[in-house]
């Protein structure tokens, strides 16, 4: 597996008096003259890419562009997008996970990417289904504040170990969470020191991907909708695998490997440095609700966006075209990141530089659709963490029953809403 390209430079404050672009570039002008080689600048990069990721990120981009220096700034808690904003230090480029989109849109820092679309004649019929659709759901005006550059699909991946120690068979594509607990409940046992847990999964990853596609607040009262047939559906399953006996929250996967199957975000280049301490693993495909007619799971993907009146507008949105190109695309699929293009070729290139992931059932990852997007707020994210972080463990942990627990819920989501919309 080849090595990405390091970095020669990380500078973690923005230097964008050292830009050698054109300043005020605007969909309506040529980003260079005709017949001229580019001019060389900097992009002022700022990401919660983790530091190996932005390595790779960086040498894709200076490969296919070599007149551009790539400066990565990281987030921190020094460096939030409102620090950003109000120190004037407005980035090139930012690429960030989809839950903190509302931070940078409440700071100004976000724009209409429509002209750029349509001035470099950028292809959106490329996007899997219903991802177009989903990024637009985040604008009342339909507007393209974002491009989504990767799935975060989810699947299930379990421990053979496990299921082979207690004669188990392992689970398969096209199971639903009520087979799940079935499996969850034989293999949930103590043998000898070790308390095996059939089934976890990782809280916050799976409310976020609400895969009956419920909505969470109204766009009209901004009253939270989660108390209502849909949502208690899911946490009757989901905090219901957490009743099982000695199948509480806990245990590791890939560390202490006593828990037999796990679903979360994407962990493929993380198992075969597993399977070195003993490890032997597979995955299938993410189990649905039976019945589920949503036809697919909220879209979680990271996104590049750019912040309004930029010194080189024209040649970052280039970059962020490139990067949604069938070859960018492919140079991630390969090392286990799910393409966000519909392309046959570059799904067949998924995992090829991962070491220890021949003969895995990797089209799991390719099963978890983006299903039809509703309604989004700005104030759904409080929403999901009440989810995740108060509803869920009030009911599993059986301090509240059912209702309470989602009249409790309720109540605090809403006064949280209330107190950001103040």
């Amino acid at each position: 597996m080849k090595k990405p390209i390091t970095l020669v430079t990380a500078v973690l404050i923005l230097s964008l008096s050292s830009a050698c672009g054109k300043s005020g570039d605007s969909p309506g002008k040529s980003a260079e003259p005709l017949n001229q080689p580019p001019k060389p600048f900097t992009l002022n990069y700022y990401t919660n890419l983790s530091k190996p990721m932005m390595e790779f990120e960086a040498s894709i981009i200076q490969k296919k562009f070599p007149h551009i220096t790539v400066n990565p700034v990281f987030y921190s808690a020094d460096m939030k997008p409102e620090h950003l904003a109000a120190a004037g230090n407005v980035p090139d480029l930012i690429s960030f996970t989809i839950g903190s989109l509302w931070d940078f849109r409440d700071v100004n820092l976000l724009s209409d990417l429509t002209p750029y679309i349509k001035k470099q004649n950028v292809d959106m019929t490329r996007f899997l289904p219903n991802v177009l659709e989903s990024v637009q759901a985040y604008s009342d005006s339909g507007e393209i504040l974002f491009m989504p550059y990767t799935l975060s699909s989810n699947v299930l991946y379990y421990n053979k170990n496990i299921f082979n120690k207690f004669g188990v068979p392992y689970p398969k594509d096209g199971m639903t969470w009520e087979d799940i607990y079935e499996l969850a409940k034989k293999l949930t046992r103590q043998d000898g020191a070790v308390k095996y847990k059939g089934f976890q999964f990782q809280l916050q990853n799976l409310t976020w991907k609400n895969q009956l596609m419920q909505p969470l607040v109204d766009s009209g009262s901004f009253k939270t909708v989660i108390n209502g047939p849909g949502w208690k559906r899911w946490l009757e399953t989901m905090g219901g695998f957490f009743f099982i006996p000695g199948n509480e929250v806990g245990g590791s996967f890939e560390k202490a490997q006593d828990v037999a199957m796990y679903s979360g975000p994407n962990i493929l280049a993380n198992l075969p440095e597993a399977a070195k301490t003993g490890l032997d693993w597979d995955v299938a495909a993410l189990p649905s609700f039976s019945g589920n007619p949503s036809g697919g799971t909220q879209m979680i993907s990271p996104f590049y966006a750019m912040p309004p009146k930029g010194k080189n507008m024209d040649e970052t949105f280039q970059v962020i075209a490139y990067m949604l190109s069938e070859e960018a695309q492919t140079l991630k699929s390969r090392r286990g990141l799910v393409p966000i293009i519909n392309s046959d070729a570059t799904a067949k290139q998924y995992g090829k530089d991962l070491e220890g992931v021949e003969g895995k059932n990797l089209d799991a990852f390719f099963k978890d659709k983006v299903g039809k997007p509703f309604k989004t707020t700005k104030y759904d994210d409080i929403v999901k963490t009440v989810i995740y972080t108060e509803l869920l463990p009030n009911y599993y942990k059986g301090t509240k029953d059912l209702n309470t627990a989602f009249r409790d819920a309720e109540e605090s989501a809403n006064k949280k809403i209330e107190e950001k919309r103040k």
